[in-house]
């Protein structure tokens, strides 16, 4: 119960809400690791990213040959899609930066790349959940597909959040109660968007003055009641994407508790042998049961 307690009184501060975070290396190093090396995140969040690249381009194309090419950036799906397919490129961009230049130092704020990463996965992930959610739930349910074939619906509302649950749970990425508001104000974006769509005249593909029939604002009644449930839902799925990461430390704090990781400090180069090796003397030295492992 106190370690609940601490997790709360650390989290539910007013300097969590800013985009800062003392360990770079939670953003290309993963706890399930025992070493410092960024190529095992690299190499899956470039199969994250072909994946994610596929369903959007497959998605892009059928429209095109349907000729409903400019319907494609009308829908939430769509919006979230793209969120994954920018979340899994600044993954890839973070880790190949690693690899490539050595890691980021802890005694600098955090470069606006890996910033921009943070962010980009605190929407993607939880609008992930929801649009799964939302679409299995209501919109299918009332006869409604957006992509022209079923084989590509189940991909885009399916495979889109089973691809940020790969990138949640593989890394070390942090993620805060208080950075709610980042999946918020996407949210409210799209529902303005949407608001300002109908005004102008906008129709979905098949022609009818709304894009989701359960969000119609001819019938401005029921549609604030399904954004404030839909809303309510978003927040809560936040939390549930807290809760994983949470679960996912906890997990890998278990696992690997009788074994030494290996991570020392922030800037030290991940790909120079000999100074690894250096520290591992250093580290014997001052502590030679990090070697009961071995």
């Amino acid at each position: 119960m106190s370690a609940i307690k601490s997790y709360f009184k650390q989290e539910i501060n007013p300097r969590m809400f800013k985009i800062e975070h003392q360990k770079p290396a939670d953003f290309y190093l993963s706890n399930w690791q025992t070493t410092r090396s960024a190529v095992p995140l690299l190499i899956l969040r470039v199969v994250l990213l072909l994946a994610s690249l596929t369903i959007v381009l497959s998605s892009l194309i059928t429209y095109i040959v349907k000729g409903k090419f400019r319907f494609w950036f009308i829908y939430l799906t769509h919006w979230g899609l793209t969120s994954i397919l920018l979340a899994t490129s600044f993954a890839v961009a973070v880790s190949a930066r690693i690899y490539l230049r050595g890691p980021i130092s802890g005694e600098y704020n955090l470069p606006w790349y890996v910033k921009i990463f943070w962010v980009l996965c605190n929407i993607a992930t939880p609008f992930a959940f929801l649009i799964t959610v939302f679409y299995w739930t209501v919109l299918y349910s009332a006869g409604m597909e957006e992509e022209v074939n079923h084989t590509l619906d189940v991909a885009v509302h399916g495979i889109n959040s089973i691809i940020m649950f790969l990138l949640l749970l593989s890394s070390s990425l942090p993620v805060r109660l208080l950075h709610i508001y980042q999946p918020l104000l996407f949210g409210i974006t799209y529902m303005l968007f949407g608001l300002f769509y109908y005004l102008g005249g906008g129709i979905d593909r098949l022609g009818n003055p709304y894009i989701y029939s359960v969000i119609d604002w001819s019938k401005p009644g029921t549609t604030v009641v399904v954004l404030l449930i839909t809303g309510i839902l978003l927040i809560l799925l936040h939390f549930f994407t807290t809760a994983l990461a949470v679960a996912r430390d906890a997990g890998t704090a278990r696992c690997f508790r009788k074994s030494q990781t290996v991570k020392p400090a922030e800037g030290m180069p991940l790909r120079q042998p000999e100074q690894v090796e250096t520290w591992w003397k250093n580290t014997r030295k001052a502590d030679p049961r990090c070697w009961d492992r071995a």
